[in-house]
């Protein structure tokens, strides 16, 4: 064949493949054929580009660092080089091109230029980019997501265990794999695992497929744990496969667990809170008659025995209804900004009366500890019956440690306990070495009238009352109990901005006397007529209703009065709260306080006495009959409070 068939077979051929650039450089990488194909690939004629350096296809920062000439060096050293990478157009476009580049030789094997094949390939490796995104973005969405994801074949065999299903079950993936999804699965559902899988290829009946269920799974340490399955079928090169969607659903049964126990407790709130209304009068009535009666020195020895005996009585009777209401978050609370670190020391003595020598107390008290909001002397209660019960846990004796902390309750620890709001608290723990809580038990603790001691022990309102005091005020409590090793009880109380302020410890015993003129009204005609003769014995001048509409017709007609003592519940129209804002318009300056058993809300908004009421629980001894009257009409003079507005 002559040089000219050479040529023109060369040119046949290179004119036969338009889908590839096939160009001949010089020594130097100067262009000297130009085929078809170059032209739709690069843009340029031939007249445009035969004898320009073939640097002109790279990118500027590819000739600035002198890249074409090294592609040629390294062709010539290695007899072949491939490479796909950037080029660029005559019209300045940018496109993929996958480039090989071969040395040629003469007749006599000297090296005269260089052989360039080059292919546009941008659409391949868009493609290929495409894909390695979209698996990027598969294994991201399997490996951040935080349920697990558990892929298996058509025989139960587990191809794929993301992070999340390692997390939940305790395996690594690597443990996991090629094994059946039955070790992962408790009885009974192990069992029916392989039925689930037969009846399914038998009859296609999608008994588990796109559906989710609640199973019992089984982690490596061989605990169970309750989750739900979710699962899908796909089909991978016409093979099977099933992909299952793992929620842990141990936080979602507590939470669950948490809320039907606060619904359980919430009507019993309910019942406690109307039953205590009615025994709280009734106590009022033996109450005050037994003082009186008690203070006839006329009266035989014994009978004064008996009557003791009866108001010691009663007093444990307005103690139950006390802590009734305290569990029902119908007890009228005052709050005060309260250094927590202050109550314990100020209760110490009496906290060690109570629990004997052979409890050893420990108070560990936090440095700068927030101040909280709240009613002092309940809280006193609360701490009092939290170290009983820790003493009664103790019988051999043991150590009671009080602790102080701030804490910070954040979003995270709120998912776990719904019924906290995020912020700042001045906890309070009380802990104890006793026997500890059995599990089965832990969870009726807070429950009225649940107990585990002896009859005549308790009768098991003491944690109820404080629970209804914490959550009443706006608190969290939470219990953690060990057996062998001892409970602690945490009340979280929210911080509060206000100094704290000192408690009062002036005489409580003082009964003040007095000969004002005050009106009484009481729906109740025995408990009316109790507290009309205890004020009269105090020296005060009354006149009495029977509601509401009567007593407003007595300040109208009879006043002034330099005091209204009414019921805050009556029947009618008018109760307490409407019949003190109508005296103190017909009245301004009245002092005003209200009595009551159970407030109903008239006085008290969301567990707080509103602001400048005064209020007297019932029952009430004459003591503190005398005083809180005492306090109403003084401070009403002063102009600084009294008038229940």
């Amino acid at each position: 064949m002559t040089h000219a068939q050479d040529a023109a077979l060369i040119k046949f051929l290179t004119e036969s493949v338009p889908d590839y650039a096939v160009i001949l450089l010089d020594l130097e990488g100067r262009v000297l054929t130009w085929n078809s194909g170059a032209f739709l690939i690069k843009g340029y004629r031939a007249e445009e580009i035969i004898g320009k350096n073939f640097r002109c296809f790279y990118p500027a920062e590819d000739i600035a660092a002198g890249r074409p000439a090294a592609l040629l060096r390294k062709a010539l050293e290695l007899g072949r080089h491939e490479e796909t990478g950037r080029r660029v157009r005559k019209d300045g476009s940018a496109f993929d091109a996958n480039v090989v580049i071969m040395p040629r030789f003469d007749d006599h094997k000297r090296h005269i230029g260089f052989g360039k094949l080059t292919r546009d390939v941008t659409a391949q490796v868009q493609a290929a980019a495409m894909e390695r995104r979209l698996r990027k973005f598969v294994d991201v969405i399997r490996d951040t997501m935080i349920d697990g994801l558990i892929v298996i074949d058509a025989s139960g065999g587990i191809l794929a265990f993301n992070p999340a299903a390692e997390r939940i079950f305790g395996y690594s993936a690597d443990e996991v794999g090629g094994r059946n999804l039955k070790m992962l699965m408790s009885d009974p559902d192990r069992d029916a695992h392989d039925g689930y899988l037969r009846n399914y290829a038998a009859t296609g009946k999608r008994s588990v497929i796109g559906t989710a269920r609640e199973v019992t799974a089984l982690r490596k340490d061989g605990t169970t744990l309750p989750i739900s399955i979710a699962v899908g079928e796909a089909k991978l090169d016409d093979e099977t496969i099933f992909v299952g969607v793992v929620h842990d659903l141990t936080a979602q049964k507590a939470i669950e667990g948490d809320l039907r126990q606060a619904q359980r407790l919430d009507a019993i709130g309910k019942l406690t809170g109307g039953i205590a209304h009615d025994f709280n009068n009734i106590l009022m009535v033996i109450m005050g008659d037994a003082e009186a009666m008690a203070k006839d020195g006329s009266l035989p020895e014994g009978t004064q025995k008996r009557l003791k005996r009866i108001l010691q009585a009663t007093d444990r009777a307005a103690e139950l209804t006390r802590q009734m209401l305290a569990f029902a978050r119908k007890q009228p609370l005052d709050p005060r900004p309260t250094d927590l670190n202050e109550v314990v020391v100020a209760i110490d003595k009496l906290l060690r009366h109570s629990l004997g020598e052979h409890v050893e107390i420990q108070s560990t008290p936090a440095a700068e500890l927030w101040v909280t909001s709240i009613d002092r002397s309940q809280f006193e209660a609360a701490l009092v019956n939290l170290a009983i019960n820790a003493r009664d846990a103790m019988p051999d004796g043991g150590r009671l440690t009080i602790e102080t902390a701030n804490a910070v309750l954040d979003e995270n620890y709120q998912r776990a306990n719904p019924d906290v709001a995020p912020g700042d608290y001045a906890m309070l723990a009380v802990s104890d070495s006793g026997q500890g809580i059995p599990p089965d038990v832990l969870d009726h603790v807070f429950e009225p009238f649940f107990t585990t001691k002896d009859i005549g022990k308790g009768i098991g309102l003491g944690l109820s009352m404080v629970y209804g005091f914490i959550k009443q005020s706006n608190g969290h409590i939470r219990i953690y109990s060990e057996m062998g090793r001892g409970t602690t009880v945490r009340m979280y109380l929210p911080r509060s901005d206000a100094p704290a302020l000192e408690a009062n410890t002036g005489n409580r015993e003082i009964m003040p006397r007095g000969s004002e003129r005050i009106l009484v009204v009481e729906d109740d005609a025995i408990v009316r007529e109790n507290v009309v003769s205890q004020l009269h014995s105090l020296g005060y001048v009354t006149d009495e209703g029977s509601n509401g509409v009567e007593g407003l017709e007595l300040v109208v007609k009879n006043g002034p009065y330099d005091l209204l003592l009414t019921d805050v519940v009556m029947a009618g129209a008018i109760n307490g709260r409407t019949l003190a804002g109508a005296a103190l318009q017909h009245q301004a300056g009245i002092a005003v306080l209200f009595m009551s058993g159970y407030t109903n809300n008239a006085i008290v908004h969301h567990g707080r006495l509103d602001k400048g009421a005064r209020l007297l629980s019932k029952p009430f001894h004459k003591v503190e009959l005398a005083r809180a009257v005492r306090d109403a009409i003084d401070s009403a003079r002063a102009g600084d409070g009294g008038t229940g507005r």
